[in-house]
């Protein structure tokens, strides 16, 4: 079955194919590491993990880049108050969120670029910009102003700027100068700081994952994507620079992830509202945090509580024991095996029809229930080696333990 996906720009479903044939290229948004992450990170890039181990799944080659921010003003003032260079508190807080990761067995990316290290090529991003003309002087800082919206990028209005986050302690943008994309930014004192064409600074954020891009997988990519709050203006600028230097999209289809709440805010490192992903993969273990942070649609919100975590955590060690006791070791019984042996191809068939996670995550737990209300709840013993590979199968698409 292809592998289809609501686009987050067209809002068409849309299928997932490499477009040269070979390679599937995937270019997701990282972290700014200035602090721990947060389950609100967890739930991005999980979904972003059964996407690939689902194409995998079906033999498709898989190119996946992750840029990391590891110089930024946040991470600058951090440090500065712990007695720390920048520096280093990017490197404790990129191994941090590398375990944190690993705890939860979410894949690694293939390629792992670093702003600091990508200096030379966002300038040159920037200069190709300021090439085009369109270059303003905003106090500290020179932006690139593009031109008037066109239908082929994410639209400007209410629609978009709702999913703008911002930050405590910095005004709103103006209607005037949301669409604005920075090149340049004087720096002075502890803040990151290189010689460039506008003096000593640091390069605009934005140009950043369209430099990494461009240079691993090309432009456009074949799926870019992040949180929601990535939408705009992150993405919208991607596409800007991509439309001028290019004439293409930065990506040929955006996936963007519903926020994880918390007495229904978004969860944000500034703000102080956030669950640690590191202390919550602890108490629950990684496949009880799976398997409720993948149980709303991908695209919608989903309110950290922790009785219903704890009762997630619950249903899955229910689920668990029921499959487990299935194929267990010893006689076999009388439960029919079809179910069982079909369950790996129906769990990815859910992902690949609309990344409908959350139905692969029901599917398996009405499964779970049958077995618990059969009488002989376990698989006659000449099916037990065909429900062990389907077992496997779902363990491979969603990550989970089953075994």
């Amino acid at each position: 079955m292809p592998f289809r996906l609501r686009d987050s720009l067209t809002g068409r479903r849309r299928t997932l194919a490499p477009a040269d044939g070979k390679t599937f290229t995937m270019y997701i948004c990282g972290p700014t590491v200035y602090d721990a992450a947060h389950v609100g990170h967890g739930r991005t890039y999980l979904y972003f993990d059964v996407l690939r181990r689902a194409l995998e799944e079906r033999g498709t080659r898989v190119r996946h880049v992750m840029n990391i921010t590891d110089y930024e003003e946040k991470i600058s003032y951090r440090a500065e108050s712990l007695g720390l260079t920048w520096r280093a508190l990017a490197r404790r807080e990129t191994a941090r969120f590398h375990a944190d990761l690993d705890r939860l067995r979410i894949l690694r990316p293939h390629c792992e670029p670093k702003a600091s290290a990508f200096v030379p090529p966002m300038i040159e991003v920037g200069r190709r910009l300021a090439h085009k003309g369109r270059v303003v002087s905003r106090a500290d800082s020179w932006v690139w102003v593009p031109p008037p919206p066109s239908h082929r990028n994410f639209p400007v209005g209410d629609e978009l700027t709702e999913h703008l986050v911002q930050e405590a302690g910095v005004a709103p943008p103006s209607a005037d100068t949301a669409r604005e994309i920075e090149l340049w930014r004087r720096a002075e004192g502890p803040l990151p700081r290189w010689i460039g064409p506008w003096g000593v600074g640091a390069p605009g954020w934005h140009l950043e994952c369209y430099a990494m891009a461009s240079r691993y997988l090309g432009v456009p990519v074949d799926l870019m994507g992040g949180g929601i709050d990535l939408l705009f203006p992150h993405h919208y600028a991607g596409n800007e620079i991509a439309l001028a230097l290019d004439g293409t999209l930065c990506a040929r289809q955006f996936l963007h992830l519903g926020f994880v709440t918390q007495l229904h805010r978004k969860m944000s490192k500034s703000r102080g509202n956030l669950v640690p992903l590191r202390a919550a993969t602890l108490e629950h273990g990684p496949d009880a945090l799976r398997w409720f942070l993948l149980g709303r649609p991908y695209n919608s919100r989903i309110e950290w509580v922790q009785g219903e975590v704890e009762r997630a955590a619950q249903e899955w060690m229910a689920v668990r024991a029921s499959l487990r006791a299935a194929v267990a070791n010893g006689g076999g019984g009388t439960f029919a095996a079809e179910p069982v042996e079909r369950l790996g191809e129906e769990v990815l068939a859910c992902v690949e029809d609309g990344f409908h996670v959350e139905t692969a995550l029901e599917h398996i737990g009405a499964l779970a229930r049958e077995m618990d209300a059969s009488p002989h709840g376990k698989v006659p013993r000449g099916s037990r080696r065909r429900a062990i590979a389907s077992y496997r199968q779902v363990e491979r698409v969603l990550g989970l333990r089953i075994l």
